[in-house]
């Protein structure tokens, strides 16, 4: 009971962040730029030379987590934020720190209080390995490695399930199994 009792808080709490993101990435969208050429559209991409934002640069976004994980999210920017340099950016993204800018790349980290959500637990599942999420036991994927395959010591690990940390190792065990 307790543990569905932390898994309904993580999920909640990963609702949470989603829609404050949400709300958040909208009103910097369209109210951080209020009575500006932004607003009205003028100043599009009519960008500045040099280290500005253009329609091809990568916006990477790292939430570094207090277990030693971290996360990376990509996007390209809105077509508003063309032509916009390091120190205007910045003053957008205040909550993030930015660690790297320049035309092609800006990369911002963000530390997060709390495990990442990249604590697995490999299980059998219909004849195959399938990966769980530690904390919440839900399916996480299901793998192409039928458990037919394996020696009898590995099909015993698979029964208890086998601790995975980090999406690294994930890939490369899941590799490993799969070739």
């Amino acid at each position: 009971m307790r543990r569905l009792l932390k898994s309904l808080a993580i999920i909640i709490c990963g609702m949470i962040f989603t829609v404050a993101g949400g709300i958040g990435g909208y009103y910097i969208a369209f109210n951080g730029e209020k009575g500006s050429d932004y607003d009205t559209g003028l100043v599009m991409a009519e960008a500045k030379q040099g280290n500005v934002i253009g329609e091809k640069t990568v916006m990477e976004f790292v939430y570094n987590y207090s277990d030693g994980f971290s996360e990376t999210q990509q996007s390209l920017p809105q077509q508003f934020m063309y032509g916009w340099d390091r120190e205007k950016t910045q003053q957008a993204y205040s909550e993030w720190v930015m660690s790297e800018f320049s035309a092609d790349r800006i990369v911002f980290n963000k530390n997060v209080e709390g495990e990442s959500p990249q604590h697995y637990i490999l299980k059998e599942k219909d004849g195959y390995v399938a990966v769980y999420y530690r904390d919440t036991g839900i399916l996480k994927e299901m793998t192409s490695a039928p458990v037919s395959a394996l020696g009898n010591e590995d099909k015993e690990l698979f029964k208890e399930g086998i601790l995975i940390d980090g999406d690294a190792n994930l890939i490369k065990y899941i590799e490993g199994l799969e070739t």
